[in-house]
């Protein structure tokens, strides 16, 4: 893994942004401890998924490019991937869940990819469809989340920067879907700094890392939940809960109500736009899930949700 992150990390380098660090004097008073984002949210795609999405199609070589890649994604990963593939000229499939965010799937065809919905509104029945449909088309499908270089540059790249902008903090608070992000960077913090501490937030009605670490072997089928969090539904990966199980410190689960107030707290009060995926972080220390006690980075993971969902959430009518 280490070799894996260092390899993205050059790979990406002028490739994406270096997203910026921004310390919350809000969030510091409100908790007691100095509290830093990760605005991972102003990303290219802005998701940080372009990073394993980009890093993953750099290994290929000519003949693979041209027979293109495939994709199986709530928006963001395939955002990733077709972003990649436009830069690179691969051309690229993306599958996505019947509920995928509106401008999520927007985004995808303005790149590009070729879009296919399922019959599915939650993902892991989605993924199932869009292997089967891949294999058909002989292409590969990248997986969103379990795959080592998705994982090393997804997550591990992510935390190299972030150690890099705020060397002092021991305290690093992710949202969690099927684990790509949060493995490579609890895996690359804890090599660097054993005394970290890490919160993984998961939705309440979705807690694949709790169950997975109850049954000691990884929960990857999770019954579809309604959720605005779409980036949050699903299972968590083999080899991401591999990394996980030794290196989370604790787990925090949010409910629908908390991720939609955090990102109403976060509008009003920082004046960025990110999705419900990403406010899980931010619920969890807003409703004392967990508790700083020491310098904190919180990850703000994507900006990408339609404009009908903001009103949703924020009670607006059209």
């Amino acid at each position: 893994m280490r070799h894996l992150i260092s390899q993205a990390t050059h790979v990406l380098q002028d490739k994406i942004r270096n997203t910026p660090v921004e310390y919350s004097p809000k969030l510091s008073k409100l908790l007691g401890q100095p509290i830093y984002l990760k605005l991972e949210c102003l990303q290219v795609t802005g998701s940080f998924k372009v990073r394993g999405g980009f890093f993953y199609l750099s290994t290929l070589d000519a003949a693979e490019w041209k027979r293109g890649v495939a994709a199986c994604s709530a928006g963001n990963h395939g955002l990733g991937v077709a972003y990649a593939g436009k830069q690179l000229g691969v051309p690229c499939t993306v599958f996505v869940p019947k509920s995928v965010d509106q401008s999520k799937y927007d985004k995808l065809i303005e790149l590009g990819a070729h879009v296919k919905k399922s019959e599915f509104n939650g993902y892991d029945d989605t993924l199932e469809w869009a292997t089967e449909e891949a294999e058909k088309l002989n292409i590969p499908l990248i997986s969103a989340f379990d795959d080592e270089k998705i994982i090393a540059a997804n997550g591990g790249t992510l935390a190299v920067e972030v150690l890099s902008q705020v060397p002092d903090a021991v305290h690093f608070v992710l949202p969690t879907g099927g684990g790509g992000l949060s493995a490579g960077f609890a895996w690359h913090v804890k090599e660097k700094k054993p005394q970290a501490r890490i919160t993984i937030c998961q939705l309440e009605g979705c807690p694949a890392l709790q169950l997975s670490l109850q049954q000691n072997k990884s929960m990857t089928y999770m019954p579809s939940i309604d959720t605005l969090a779409g980036g949050l539904e699903g299972g968590l990966g083999e080899k991401c809960f591999d990394i996980l199980k030794t290196r989370v410190d604790e787990i925090s689960h949010i409910k629908e109500e908390e991720l939609k107030e955090a990102f109403r707290w976060f509008l009003k009060n920082h004046q960025y736009l990110i999705e419900p995926s990403a406010a899980v972080a931010l619920a969890s220390c807003l409703y004392g899930h967990t508790q700083p006690r020491a310098p904190t980075v919180i990850v703000l993971t994507g900006r990408n949700v339609s404009y009908a969902t903001i009103q949703q959430v924020l009670g607006v009518l059209s």
